[in-house]
């Protein structure tokens, strides 16, 4: 760069030209279309207000090796009611006549076809490599050491630790805050600014973690934003995915389920922020109306009242959302006997697994079993549609319904493998014992995980009102 410059002042001087400024796009491709180039687009707005009457450069493929780029300039050097030069240190283009726009384009095209011979070569090696193994060339990826092979210990951690809190229920923008306030930074990270919530999903969601190779074709690159990874992974030959040289952090089941939770998060439902499958009360539809069985919802007390001052919300029945309207309750009374049932429930469990030999998690054995009866469902569908039984319309509604419900069960089944990695033993202990420290999302996944419902009964008429645990009947699974 610095002799290049050099010889563009050396060429200023013996044409006897006025240096304006140096235009310099420094490491910014000319031949990547997508690439934007400041000082480039800068030089194009100074031609055309006439700050400047033409171009001194090294040679033209500095200044551009994209055709469309070139007739940009030629356009304003067409239109130019000035003389307008365009020097280089291999020779002038008189951009007004046809022999020198001409000798310009098949320069510029010449070299554009050079950098696409490159980047093919480049690009055909870098495919080589990924599929040996070879770690990606550059800084480090978050959670290794320098030179990408060895775990780095407290990254690594880190990663695990957030995976199993996103499998308990954590939201992704909680196990960010918890990044941010810890001061966790990655290698990208611009100096005083806090790691973003797009990357902690990216570094989450990395098939590295497992020991999966990736590439990303460098159109892709161009093409998109942040990209799902997974959609990248490479495949041998058999089917089976290409193992890198490096030290992995989680198991492919682990990194499997953490992706598919997250994911399943993306789509927006009733009563829930959009990105998130979880509810701020902890029993949103958890909790059913003891007359109609519908799913409850919560409202809060009117502001000024006493019972917004105990209380602040309640959990009702509403007509609008399809129930009864007949039955409410105050919320945290409710909340608060549910959880002292779930962690006496726990307790219990693990002291009466502790004494016996089965350590099979009921809840993945009735989803294994429900996944494969959707399966068979599907197959049924098909045949009928197949031999002509099953009119299209009620097939195409059928299938859409057995295809979300088999999504919705493997995201499950993924899940609850991961959590059966510990027993179910360790499981109500540790829910148990670090219950305190779990968010609403987190105890709401384990909740879901051991009750069916929770039944609130109509309270009847009279008296003070109380609350009442008789009136609470708790459904486990």
């Amino acid at each position: 760069m610095t002799r290049q410059k050099e010889d563009v002042h050396d060429l200023v001087k013996v044409r006897a030209l006025t240096l304006h400024r140096m235009y310099v796009d420094n490491d910014l491709s000319a031949f990547k279309r997508r690439v934007k180039r400041p000082d480039f687009d800068e030089l194009v707005s100074d031609l055309e207000t006439e700050v400047i009457d033409g171009i001194a450069a090294y040679n033209i493929d500095r200044v551009t090796r994209q055709p469309r780029q070139l007739e940009r300039l030629i356009d304003i050097y067409e239109r130019a009611r000035r003389p307008m030069v365009f020097a280089t240190t291999a020779g002038d283009y008189d951009l007004s006549t046809d022999d020198g726009r001409f000798n310009a384009r098949l320069y510029v095209m010449i070299a554009n076809k050079f950098s696409a011979d490159a980047a093919r070569r480049v690009a055909r090696q870098k495919k080589a490599e990924a599929m040996e193994g070879k770690p990606h060339r550059g800084v480090a990826p978050f959670g290794w050491k320098d030179g990408g092979k060895e775990a780095e210990p407290f990254e690594a951690e880190l990663i695990n630790k957030a995976h199993r809190d996103i499998l308990n229920g954590k939201l992704l923008s909680e196990v960010h805050l918890e990044w941010v306030e810890l001061g966790v930074r990655s290698r990208q990270t611009p100096p005083g600014r806090n790691i973003t919530y797009t990357s902690v999903r990216y570094i989450l969601t990395n098939p590295r973690l497992c020991g999966y190779r990736v590439y990303v074709p460098q159109a892709e690159r161009e093409k998109r934003g942040r990209l799902d990874l997974s959609e990248f992974v490479l495949e041998r030959a058999d089917g089976t995915p290409v193992i890198g040289d490096w030290e992995k952090i989680c198991s492919p089941d682990q990194w499997r389920a953490v992706c598919d939770v997250l994911k399943s998060r993306a789509i927006s439902g009733r009563g829930r922020k959009k990105g998130s499958t979880v509810t701020k009360r902890l029993l949103t539809r958890i909790a059913r109306c003891g007359e109609c069985g519908g799913g409850m919802l919560t409202m809060m007390y009117t502001r000024g009242t006493t019972s917004y001052e105990r209380h602040g919300f309640f959990y009702t029945c509403l007509k609008s959302a399809g129930g009864c309207g007949g039955v409410s309750r105050s919320g945290p009374p409710v909340e608060e006997f549910v959880e002292a049932a779930l962690l006496a429930y726990l307790r219990r469990m693990a002291k009466a697994l502790r004494s016996g030999t089965s350590e099979i998690n009921p809840a993945l054995v009735k989803a294994r079993a429900e996944l494969d009866q959707v399966k068979a469902e599907i197959a049924e569908a098909r045949q009928l549609r197949e031999s002509g039984e099953f009119p299209l319309k009620e097939f195409v509604r059928e299938i859409k319904r057995l295809d979300d419900r088999r999504d919705a069960l493997e995201i499950e089944v993924a899940t609850l493998n991961v959590s059966g990695m510990e027993s179910s033993t360790t499981a109500a202990e540790r829910i148990a014992r670090e219950w305190e420290t779990y968010t609403t999302p987190m105890k709401r996944a384990a909740i879901e995980r051991f009750i069916e419902a929770v039944v609130i009964k109509k309270q009847p008429r009279g008296g003070n009102h109380a609350f009442r645990p008789d009136l609470i009947d708790v459904i486990w699974k």
